[in-house]
């Protein structure tokens, strides 16, 4: 394996997820930043041309054949990617009760949040086997956890998210016998972007700490868990 790191990030194109996308560069982590159109990648481009190791790619995770192309074209150009980060998300029911829920909107939001994600690992994580490394981080929320229920609405979002939760849960048991690919969710906080809003607390580098920390986590570290500000938050 080489010594320098290939990540990927979906949804990289604003936000949490541009911002995990700088601080990965950062550190010297070769990343593969996707959007769905080139119209969405003007930050990206920019990363690059100021020197950053970003790789700018376009994918729609809705899309079976569009993460299967995108697979080909990252392992013959990089082999195996050593980090996987499952950032891209809707929020299509933002404070709609659930008995005003379009199932529509219910199907779109899974297709993304859940489906997309995996999709991503189905095209990502054999490689990881073969190489005997891997981070997955599956960016969740503190909505989707059935332990902290305190408000109704946005069904569909937070739903999307439990099942995310239970996805990483499941992948991390399936992958016990790695014990070198870690399997972890991560819940940004309340971050100001566009879902988040102007009154939440924290930045989008705040917000993207978490996932860092946890796909640059060392051997021996935790796999199957949901973190929120570096700790452990309840399913």
């Amino acid at each position: 394996m080489s010594e320098i790191k290939t990540a990927i990030v979906t949804g990289a194109n604003r936000g949490i997820g541009i911002e995990t996308v700088r601080q990965l560069a950062a550190r010297g982590i070769q990343v593969i930043a996707t959007a769905r159109s080139l119209e969405q990648t003007a930050a990206l481009q920019a990363m690059a041309k100021e020197g950053l190791p970003v790789l700018v790619e376009l994918v729609d995770i809705s899309s079976s054949a569009s993460v299967s192309a995108l697979a080909d074209r990252v392992h013959q150009e990089f082999g195996a990617v050593d980090i996987l980060i499952n950032n891209a998300g809707v929020a299509l029911d933002k404070w709609v009760p659930a008995l005003g829920l379009d199932i529509d909107v219910w199907r779109q939001t899974m297709e993304v949040n859940l489906y997309g994600a995996l999709r991503m690992c189905q095209a990502f994580v054999p490689s990881m086997k073969t190489a005997g490394y891997g981070r997955i981080v599956n960016v969740s929320s503190e909505l989707g956890s059935l332990t902290d229920i305190q408000m109704g609405s946005s069904l569909a979002y937070r739903s999307s998210k439990t099942a995310l939760n239970s996805l990483t849960a499941l992948l991390a048991c399936e992958l016990k016998n790695y014990p070198d690919i870690l399997v972890n969710a991560s819940c940004p906080g309340w971050v100001k972007t566009e879902l988040g809003g102007e009154d939440a607390p924290l930045t989008p580098a705040q917000g993207a700490d978490t996932t860092v920390w946890l796909a640059t986590l060392p051997a021996g570290s935790a796999s199957g868990g949901l973190y929120r500000e570096r700790a452990v938050w309840p399913w």
